[in-house]
């Protein structure tokens, strides 16, 4: 998907359109908001499948995490800067975890190291149903740490906000 691919049109909120919950946190700027309708695991799962747990209406995305003693379903809001989590949230801030579909169990593929702690490392989604590395939502395996990012192309389309 490259920046030519975007339909522009489809990024500008309509003035009739309802604002997100002032409560979701969702980060919008100039009436442009981030979602995430899609991601794969590396065996192509979807983990955008949870339709019973929405956020602001929207499902969102559906993880197994594990601590090496307990382990569950955290399904992350699918907006960009909305760090709502619903499931298993119990876990201590600054735990390491590690990341999995609910599906079947793979592990999501380790990007880089996250600048969070010695122990963060940023994890992908891929964006694509044919799993381009070029189109990959990262996320921190630290609990606690909202250091995610959105590449598309090896651009982060999260600088968009940065603007």
């Amino acid at each position: 998907m490259a920046k030519d691919d975007i339909k522009r049109e489809r990024l500008i909120r309509p003035q009739d359109a309802p604002k997100p919950s002032p409560n979701s946190f969702i980060q919008e700027v100039d009436d442009v908001v981030i979602q995430v309708t899609q991601a794969f695991c590396p065996n192509g799962h979807n983990l955008v499948r949870n339709h019973d747990v929405l956020f602001d209406g929207e499902p969102g995305i559906s993880l197994w995490v594990s601590d090496g003693e307990k382990e569950g379903e955290v399904i992350l809001s699918p907006f960009h800067g909305d760090h709502a989590r619903k499931g298993m949230i119990d876990f201590k801030i600054g735990t390491t975890l590690k990341i999995f579909c609910p599906e079947c169990k793979a592990e999501l593929p380790k990007l880089s190291n996250c600048s969070c702690s010695d122990h963060g490392s940023l994890f992908g989604l891929y964006l694509t149903p044919e799993l381009d590395e070029g189109h990959v939502v990262a996320l921190c395996n630290i609990w606690g740490c909202h250091q995610s990012k959105v590449f598309d192309q090896a651009q982060l389309l999260s600088a968009y906000l940065e603007e």
